[in-house]
């Protein structure tokens, strides 16, 4: 053995052992995952230099695609590793734009070469896994993706501390592992989409376990559609275990089975079956989880507890997030800033709280002026923590678009949101909001429909769809969007309010109505009784219209009214004065729907006055 094998670095407290892939700090290990341990040693072995981030990538991911996300979650959970905070000691030095410096001072030491576990040959049984790649769309439903990948991925965590993966030293213990795509049993047409969904869950938390190493979908989805010996996928992918699965669904009730087998042992070690309501599974995963935990009698540090339940609040944020309610956004900002509580540093759940101030406003429950500072706020020390996050930076995005009226600064962060993460679909659907309102029509269709790709169970990406149709022109295809919702599911309040404006658009005033008629029993929304009043002004039911004005002036006492759609009315009612006066207090609340008034079709007989040149002018958005 030469010493070059036996390599090792001491600096600070630590010592960094590259044989034996540890580091100890005063004596005990520090836990790492492979790739934070391969980052390390990278980043000692240049001390003092700068790492550009693609060579950092190409070092740690070698003939493998990743996103710069990943490396910046990596740095990060190496910082917390390091024990770095703010204004306290520092090792590595991030250098923008460029890549990251280690600046601690190093020392060179020699050791030992471990001796390493021979392979076995044991058989396992085969497992099928089809591809659904080529089958047809069907029905859309639902998200099963969230739960199975919740309740799947914080079992496998509590499993994962409980067996003692990733202990350094430990012969028996898993340090690798690799996700196969499940199974759907009932041949869902959607099942590629929510295995993706559940592979991509499941990877992303498995990685941030100490000492495992976690194969990346891109390399696993290779085996999609073959009927494969798991044993045969261990050795060619050089893991300990997999992960398999099988998923059904019955009516409204899903049923999952989840197991973790060890390839060296042969043997199970773990498998839970689930069936649960489909409505009610989000509500009762974290029930799953601490039932798993208290099985396992799961035994973590200070440090693993307080990492675990900052995900698991982050994630329930996420959750009512995706409900888009106004009670549901209230409590993910609790989730969010519980986490936050928990780890000041967690740049992700900034990144949540930003995103659930801008859909207060966007939903009416916050005025512009109340809503946008804060998300702001957010948003900015979610980019000061992680600079490579696309999520912070979609959030900053939105803020720029419809608060700060940056035209440059919007386009700049949306495109810098989808490269570091180009399957991120919020970035591509609240994109294509802006390039619709900048009359960059086929990109935003282009755009709105990645977001319908990316979440083909989403109706809220769905409706979006016809939204931009109808913005940009082509009623016949929104309304065609819409049904398609509403055969689905007639509750969908945004379908009812997309379609009832694209009938509008084409003299289908009766039908208009109906639909926002129906949009206001559902919703309650101010933003749905205004486009009644102005569909009552356009088809000649001035009464009707006037009442309704009366009825959001009464509103205002108890939730914010845009005042741009006030104009609207007034626009449908042919009062001109009174249409300038409301989008001249919109300017001044900044009002998050002006963004759209370049294009939107209610206004079409203004376009022509001094007036409306001028406020467009304001809004930067020059005609």
């Amino acid at each position: 053995m030469s010493q070059q094998d036996s390599h090792s670095y001491e600096f600070g407290r630590f010592r960094l052992k590259t044989a034996e892939r540890v580091l100890l700090r005063e004596g005990e290990l520090v836990p790492l995952t492979p790739k934070v341990f391969d980052i390390l040693v990278t980043l000692v072995e240049n001390s003092g230099q700068v790492v550009a981030k693609d060579d950092l990538m190409k070092r740690v991911w070698p003939n493998t695609f990743v996103e710069e996300g990943n490396l910046t979650q990596n740095i990060s959970l190496l910082r917390k590793a390091l024990g770095e905070s703010p204004g306290g000691v520092q090792f590595i030095e991030t250098v923008p734009r460029r890549g990251y410096r280690f600046v601690a001072d190093t020392n060179q030491t020699w050791g030992e070469k471990p001796h390493e576990p021979a392979p076995q040959d044991d058989p396992v049984p085969v497992v099928s896994i089809p591809n659904t790649a080529n089958q047809s769309a069907g029905t859309r439903r639902t998200p099963l993706y969230a739960f199975a990948a919740g309740l799947v991925v914080l079992g496998l965590i509590g499993l994962a501390y409980f067996t003692g993966w990733g202990k350094a030293g430990d012969p028996t213990a898993i340090q690798s592992i690799a996700v196969l795509p499940f199974v759907d049993e009932a041949a869902d047409p959607d099942a590629e989409y929510i295995n993706d969904k559940i592979a991509e869950s499941l990877i992303n938390s498995l990685s941030k376990l100490p000492q495992l190493r976690v194969v990346p979908r891109s390399v696993v989805a290779g085996y999609k559609g073959k009927e494969v010996d798991p044993r045969k996928i261990g050795q060619e992918l050089n893991v300990r275990a997999v992960v398999t699965g099988r998923l059904r669904r019955h009516g409204d009730i899903i049923s999952i089975q989840a197991d973790l087998i060890d390839l060296e042992s042969v043997a199970q070690l773990w498998g839970q079956h689930y069936d649960h309501k489909v409505s009610d599974v989000l509500l009762v995963q974290d029930d799953i989880a601490r039932d798993i935990f208290e099985n396992l009698r799961l035994k973590l540090n200070v440090e693993e507890k307080k990492q675990l339940e900052a995900y698991r609040l982050y994630l329930k944020g996420r959750n009512a997030w995706n409900k888009r309610t106004g009670d549901a956004l209230q409590q993910a900002i609790e989730f969010f800033n519980q986490a936050i509580a928990i780890d000041p540093n967690y740049g992700a759940a900034y990144a949540g709280l930003a995103d659930c101030y801008n859909m207060l406003v966007v939903y009416g429950r916050l005025q512009p002026k109340e809503g946008f500072p804060k998300a702001k706020e957010a948003a900015t020390r979610a980019l000061e923590i992680d600079e490579s996050s696309a999520e912070a930076h979609t959030s900053m995005a939105f803020i720029k678009f419809r608060w700060d009226w940056d035209r440059p600064a919007t386009d700049r962060e949306f495109q810098e949101a989808i490269r570091l993460k180009p399957a991120y679909a919020p970035a591509h659907q609240w994109y294509s909001s802006y390039l619709v309102a900048v009359e960059r029509f086929d990109e935003a269709i282009a755009e709105a429909k990645r977001t319908e790709e990316l979440e083909p169970l989403s109706f809220v990406a769905s409706s979006h769809l016809g939204w931009i149709y109808y913005l940009a022109g082509q009623n016949d295809k929104a309304i065609e969007q819409c049904k398609k919702i509403l055969e689905l599911d007639p509750s969908s309040f945004p379908a009812r309010r997309y379609l009832g404006l694209a009938y509008e658009a084409k003299g289908m005033y009766s039908e208009a109505i109906a639909e926002f008629q129906t949009g206001v029993k559902l919703s309650g929304s101010p933003l749905m009784l205004a486009l009644l009043g102005h569909a009552y002004a356009v088809s000649g039911k001035t009464a009707e219209a006037k009442q309704v004005l009366s009825d959001l002036q009464q509103l205002q006492g108890q939730r914010y009214v845009s005042p741009y759609t006030v104009a609207a009315i007034y626009a449908g009612l042919g009062d001109q004065g009174q249409a300038f006066k409301w989008l001249e207090t919109a300017v001044e609340e900044r009002d998050i729907w002006l963004m759209n008034l370049k294009v939107d079709p209610v206004f079409a007989k203004l376009r022509s006055h001094r007036q409306f040149t001028d406020i467009l002018a304001r809004l930067r958005l020059r005609p």
